[in-house]
């Protein structure tokens, strides 16, 4: 009997730390449990814009630069010269049609403006009235990878296009590849240069002969939705101060959200569609005006040499006579940024403007907090203005605060 206490009192002895051990991890773990802390489901939060910006939801098919529906979506655009003469712009035809304007000075002892019409969404069948282009329309038509087509151009802006590396078509044939079928004189009131024009479904003809690339490669601007119409200003107006006789005005229609055009003091109307230029946005740029002096060193300065290309004669004679505006060009500028002002949504925005220096980089546009730019869906038109010229802008504020001045002055007077 005593050895049988003796063997039960051995496995007690044995089997009580196991029980205990067993009891004590038990607890550890029930402890565990309870401080291990709830972790709530990951969502994941929806990328919004700024608060400066509204939600806009782009169509798969839009048009990297108006951002709206586009059956050419995904194909090149054209970028057509036209004329700036004041005669001529009464005949302008289709840029209402274009999906991307450019206004820039073309002459450096005066500030008469030529456009690039950048037409993608929309093929015209009659573009014009046409002219010759310079160096600023050839960088900004290579920003947008659009087929670059003036009638003709300045001696630098051809050698510049003989030199290869930029798709183009010249309605003059002065540089392969010549337009061709294309380019046309119409008929009408106008004189004989009024009449160059030229056809975009033609263009696309010539583009294809010569293999240029059908598809763009322009990654395109951001865009927003446009302001309920509840929320829109009432009144803003935009003057671009070029030179007499092209000062150009806007005035904000919150109808359509868009900015009707005034050229002379009178609405700018289409000579094709009868409808009247209306972009919904607008850039505005004041950049350094330069011109191409046969004195320069420009190799010096680590630029390529404008006159390069370029025969004697002509060299004299255009001395002097072309602006260079400094817009980020990679042959030719030393300035790659500055100071710039948006117009969309009946408002006022700020900011700058930057391109890296490449003929294929795009044109990036910030607001002042860095931001980058989102335009409303529709036209964008760009104007671009020597150092000496000015925008002003007015909006529904100002313009009551003025209206109330002016009848405070004439009830001073007639008392």
């Amino acid at each position: 009997m005593d050895q049988i206490i003796t063997i039960v009192r051995g496995y007690w002895k044995a089997i009580v730390p196991i029980i205990l051990a067993i009891i004590i991890i038990l607890v550890l773990r029930g402890c565990q449990k309870e401080e291990i802390p709830v972790v709530e489901p990951v969502v994941q939060q929806k990328k919004t814009l700024s608060k400066n910006y509204l939600p806009y939801d782009q169509p798969a098919d839009a048009s990297p630069i108006t951002g709206e529906s586009c059956a050419n979506y995904n194909k090149r655009t054209f970028g057509v010269m036209f004329n700036g003469d004041r005669g001529s712009r009464q005949y302008f035809s289709n840029v209402s049609q274009a999906d991307f304007v450019a206004e820039i000075p073309h002459r450096a002892e005066h500030g008469q403006p030529r456009i690039l019409a950048v037409f993608g969404c929309n093929t015209p069948e009659i573009v014009g009235p046409m002219r010759s282009g310079r160096v600023d329309h050839i960088n900004i038509a290579t920003s947008l990878d659009a087929i670059y087509v003036p009638w003709g151009g300045s001696s630098i802006a051809k050698a510049l296009l003989k030199k290869g590396g930029i798709d183009q078509i010249d309605c003059n044939g002065e540089v392969a590849p010549s337009g061709g079928i294309a380019c046309f004189r119409r008929s009408g009131p106008m004189s004989q240069v009024e009449k160059a024009s030229t056809s975009i479904p033609k263009l696309a003809e010539v583009a294809a002969a010569n293999n240029y690339r059908s598809e763009t490669n322009f990654g395109g601007f951001n865009h927003q939705g446009e302001l309920p119409q509840a929320d829109r200003p009432t009144y803003s107006k935009i003057a671009v101060k070029y030179e007499d006789p092209y000062l150009v005005e806007y005035f904000y229609n919150p109808q359509t959200n868009s900015y009707d055009r005034y050229f002379g003091g009178q609405p700018d109307i289409d000579y094709e569609t009868k409808q009247p230029h209306s972009p919904k946005n607008l850039i505005t740029i004041i950049t350094k005006k330069d011109s191409w002096w046969a004195d320069i060193d420009y190799v010096g300065q680590g630029l390529q040499d404008p006159w390069d290309g370029v025969s004697p004669d002509k060299k004299k004679s255009e001395n002097g006579q072309y602006p260079n505006l400094q817009l980020g060009d990679p042959w030719f500028d030393t300035k790659f940024e500055d100071e710039a002002r948006f117009f969309f949504n009946g408002k006022e925005t700020k900011g700058t403007w930057k391109k890296a220096k490449s003929a294929e980089a795009p044109f990036e546009f910030f607001d002042e907090d860095g931001e980058p730019i989102h335009f409303v869906p529709g036209q964008i038109w760009m104007h671009v203005l020597g150092h000496s010229r000015r925008v002003s802008h007015e909006n529904a504020q100002e313009y009551a605060e003025r209206l109330e001045d002016e009848a405070q002055e004439q009830g001073v007077v007639a008392q």
